[in-house]
Parts: C-alpha cells; sequence; structure tokens
C-alpha cells in the first residue's frame, strides 16, 4: 500500500517522532512484551488457532491505533490509518521444540532465540506500508492448549505500558470466547481481514496533556570526568545481542524484603546489583557507569487521556554508579550494594520530587520540542561514542485481565511475562528490562553486538542469580 492511499491521523509527538526516525535510520527495530497463557482446564478449546485469531480481531477493533502507522518525511512525522490489516500477514504460529522450563526453572533459550530474531526484525517492506505490529505464537508442545504470546511493535505506537494493555485485551477476549457456548464452530466465524473505521484515530501525544515546561535555571551537572564504561563505538544498522534471566517468587521476595531492609526501592537495589556484578567483570581502570532509567508518565497524568491507551508517556533520568561505592582503598573485595542503592534510591527520590511551581513534573524529554529536526540530530551522531553505559528500565508487575463476573472463573490463566526490546545503536552498552509476574521476574537484557562480548552478559546473569540465591540462604 502506498502512502498517497492512506488517511493521515495526526502530526507525531517529539517522543513518537524520535522512536520513528529512529527507525527509519536503523537505529532501533522493535519491542516486544511476551505472556505465557494457559486454559484453566484441559482441553477447553478444540481448535486454538481460529480461537487466537478471533481473539486478535477482537483486540484490533478495541484498540484501532493497531491500524496507525507512522510516516518519516522530510519535512515531518505523522500517523496514517491502514485501511484493513489481514491478520495472516500480522500473525505466525510456532511449535516449540523443546518443553517449557518449570516455573523458575532457569532460563528459557527456545524464547530467547525467538525473541532475539524478532527484535532484529523491523517493520520496513518491499510491499509498501503494512502494519507496525505482529504477534507471534510460540505453542508449548505437544497439546498445543498452552501457549507464549509475542506481541511485537513499533515503538512510535507503543511503550511498556502499551503491551501491558494490550495482553489485558488479548487475554479477556480468549476468556471471553472460550466462555462461549459455540467454541466448536470457531474455525466458520474467523475474519481474517478486519477494516479500520473513518473514526478510528490514536491516542493524544504527551505534549497535548503534559505542558513540557522547562526550568529557568538548568539542574547542576558534575563537572568531574570520569573513565566510563562505553564499549565499543555504535555501528549502523545495529545487531541486537539478546538473552533474558528469570528468578522464582521466592527469591524475588527475599530481595524485595532485603531492599525494604535496607530502605531503597527494589529498581535501585537491582540497578546498584547489576553495576557491582560488572564492575567485578570489569577492568580495575573502568571508573563509572553512566545509567539511564526510564520513567513511567501515567501516573501522573490525566487519567481520562492515558488510562487504558496505547502510546508514549515516559520520561528518563540518569543517576552515576562509580566503583568506588564498592570497593574501599587497596581492596579488591567487593563490599555490598545497599550504599550504592541508597545512592541510586535517593537520585530517583530527587528526579521526582523536581516539580514546576504548579506542581507539575519537570520533564527531562521536554528539551526534544526545541529540536526542530530530529533526523538532523541522529544522523549527526552516528559515528561518535556512546554517552551512557547502563539502562534499566523496571516495568514492574504485570496485572492480567481479572475483571469477570462474580462466581465465574477465568478461562485462560497468564503465567510468566517477559519484555524484550532491541538494542538502541547510539545507546548503552546494556539496556535491561525488568518485569515481575507470578511466577516471579524477569529481566530482559538487550545489548549492541559490537559495544560488548556476549560472555559479559553470561557472566552478568551468573552473578546476579548467586546475589539473589545467596541472599535467600542468608538473609541477615
Amino acid at each position: 500500500m502506498e502512502v498517497d492511499q492512506l488517511t493521515k491521523l495526526r502530526v507525531a509527538g517529539k517522543l513518537e517522532e524520535m522512536a520513528a526516525v529512529a527507525h527509519e535510520l536503523d537505529l532501533y527495530t522493535t519491542a516486544g512484551y511476551s505472556v505465557h497463557y494457559k486454559p484453566s482446564r484441559v482441553s477447553l478449546i478444540p481448535d486454538l488457532q481460529s480461537l487466537i485469531y478471533l481473539a486478535l480481531a477482537q483486540v484490533l477493533r478495541e484498540y484501532p491505533t493497531l491500524f496507525a502507522v507512522p510516516i518519516v518525511t522530510k519535512d515531518e512525522v505523522y500517523f496514517a490509518r491502514l485501511p484493513s490489516i489481514d491478520l495472516r500477514k500480522t500473525t505466525s504460529f510456532v511449535e516449540r521444540q523443546e518443553p517449557v522450563p518449570k516455573e523458575g526453572g532457569g532460563r528459557d533459550l527456545e524464547l530467547d532465540a525467538l525473541l532475539r530474531h524478532q527484535v532484529n526484525t523491523n517493520f520496513k517492506s518491499e510491499q509498501g506500508i503494512t502494519p507496525v505490529w505482529r504477534l507471534i505464537i510460540l505453542y508449548d508442545s505437544p497439546e498445543k492448549q498452552q501457549f507464549t504470546a509475542n506481541f511485537m511493535a513499533h515503538h512510535a505506537i507503543a511503550d511498556g505500558a502499551s503491551f501491558q494493555i494490550l495482553h489485558r485485551s488479548f487475554q479477556k477476549a480468549l476468556h471471553d470466547l472460550s466462555s462461549s457456548s459455540a467454541t466448536d464452530s470457531l474455525k466458520s466465524d474467523v475474519e481474517y481481514i478486519i477494516s479500520s473505521k473513518d473514526d478510528d484515530g490514536i491516542g493524544p501525544p504527551l505534549e497535548s496533556i503534559h505542558s513540557m515546561l522547562i526550568p529557568a535555571e538548568p539542574p547542576k551537572v558534575d563537572a568531574t570526568i570520569h573513565n566510563d564504561w562505553l564499549g565499543n563505538l555504535p555501528e549502523v544498522p545495529s545487531n541486537t545481542g539478546y538473552a533474558t534471566l528469570s528468578l522464582p517468587s521466592p527469591l524475588v521476595n527475599s530481595f524485595t524484603q532485603a531492599c525494604k531492609k535496607n530502605k531503597v526501592s527494589a529498581p535501585a537495589g537491582l540497578n546498584a546489583l547489576i553495576a557491582k556484578v560488572l564492575y567485578s567483570n570489569l577492568p580495575s581502570t573502568t571508573e563509572s557507569f553512566d545509567v539511564n532509567i526510564p520513567a513511567d508518565l501515567r501516573p501522573d497524568l490525566p487519567p481520562k487521556a492515558v488510562d487504558g491507551v496505547m502510546g508514549n508517556f515516559f520520561d528518563a533520568f540518569r543517576t552515576r554508579i562509580l566503583r568506588s561505592d564498592f570497593y574501599v582503598i587497596d581492596s579488591t573485595e567487593p563490599i555490598d550494594i545497599w550504599n550504592s542503592a541508597q545512592k541510586v534510591h535517593a537520585d530517583t527520590r530527587k528526579y521526582f520530587s523536581n516539580t514546576s511551581p504548579s506542581g507539575e513534573a519537570y520533564l527531562n524529554i521536554a528539551s526534544l520540542k526545541n529540536i526542530p529536526d530530529l533526523q538532523t540530530l541522529l544522523k549527526s551522531l552516528i559515528g561518535g561514542p556512546r554517552t551512557e553505559s547502563l539502562e534499566l528500565a523496571y516495568i514492574g508487575p504485570h496485572v492480567p485481565y481479572s475483571d469477570v463476573k462474580s462466581g465465574t472463573h477465568l478461562a485462560w490463566q497468564a503465567g510468566k511475562s517477559t519484555v524484550s526490546r532491541c538494542a538502541f545503536a547510539l545507546g548503552a552498552c546494556l539496556q535491561m528490562t525488568v518485569v515481575l509476574h507470578n511466577e516471579g521476574m524477569t529481566i530482559g537484557i538487550a545489548w549492541p553486538t559490537c559495544a560488548i562480548e556476549e560472555d559479559l552478559v553470561e557472566r552478568l546473569m551468573a552473578g546476579i542469580r548467586d546475589f539473589f540465591e545467596d541472599l535467600e540462604k542468608n538473609p541477615n
């Protein structure tokens, strides 16, 4: 489909424009969110594939943002609407070759391999303008009743919270359809081509619901020059390495309690732990990590504008974690993580308390509104050094669909969740996303393969798991 055949919706906001331009320049491909589903009773559905198509059709009708595509031109970036989507072209089905690891039972290498391929697959097509999302169903073998649903989407239409919204809608549709008495005729009910409507739009850009004020005085910046860990220079197009570490609920609970005891948030504790493990695996000349921390803005935005709405509503701030936070003078043995975690916790509180006289938060991404041409800016950064070491996004708990009638059992249960993403080519050496779920916690780790060796990621995951296991054995 060609651009001139599409209906223009609106101009992109700056966050959306950044994502669209980064995709166009091969600096960023996609993000994703996976949830494992299993029926409440065995042999619930005779034709699971038809059920998934029908559920997906309901999701499209509920969230018409999935018909939107970002269009990058020389003069502007805007969203247009596709007239229809063929579900057979956006959905694929894959059967597992190995059993799913038991709850908290270590690495799911088969899912990791699938997601690694997906995060390196963009939305450009020789067929013209196509949808900027896809769904990959990884069936459990051999009964095909349980499966992992992997939604991948262009970052211009979805942030982390948007993926949770999609999965809740998908789970609700699975429940509603499975609770129907007509499950034997599912295949005859499937419509593969879903049309959009003339009044289908998309959610608002952040600028329309936040004043994006910039402080009169810029914040003070530490002028000290540190020997930061920045890996090798970026390469474009970028290739992403991807792996996950899953930790079972008992280990996660022990860590959470330890964070509470030391008066830090779990994200601050995890940031400090990651830094400690990395410092123990990097040369002693590495002095500092400049850490980027994304922040979800939805809790502080007008609920009517963002609740249940797909879009991009986030900011980011930075903190610095020093080697000296872990090593005392003349010692090669690191101390515990809590002093460093308290510094990260303090920087987090400082960011959230930085508000305008009206009480509205100052946002770091507000500076984007003073950059008229993000394409020129991003192009100018290609070939230069990285400016940050780590990125850790803490999504928090995955909240599944639960609004069923009193006395009704949910037909499909949502289990382990995983957040995946490509690595931003110009971004940090390690770009991690954490999500909690009813089986524990999963850390998705992405990295530009040109930046670091994969062996370092393996040592990082081993060090994190060892810390969690030791903490459970020795909570004091």
